[in-house]
């Protein structure tokens, strides 16, 4: 049984939809002590959405909340990689050597 707030991310993690992804995760971070973000099916994912879940975790620690991933999508992690955002996304845990 989940104890946090479920953000579905969806297949696509990009520009056009971080305004959308955004007013989700305010609301969610407002309401919620605890944000899981579901990221199994993210097939494309960009710098801005990436950016914005960066932001994120700096909102929710100040705040005393937490964020967590549920299974992020091998999509994912390829592109945090590529940015240098593996530790800053806490997506360590989740990388497959």
């Amino acid at each position: 049984m989940s104890e946090g707030h479920q953000v579905e991310c969806g297949e696509r993690m990009t520009i056009e939809k971080v305004e959308s992804l955004y007013s989700q995760l305010e609301s969610a971070l407002l309401e919620h002590g605890k944000i899981e973000l579901i990221a199994d099916r993210v097939q494309q994912c960009d710098t801005a959405s990436l950016q914005l879940i960066v932001n994120l975790l700096k909102a929710s620690k100040q705040q005393g909340h937490s964020v967590i991933w549920i299974k992020p999508s091998q999509a994912i992690i390829n592109v945090a990689e590529l940015l240098g955002l593996i530790e800053p996304l806490e997506l360590t845990q989740h990388i497959v050597r």
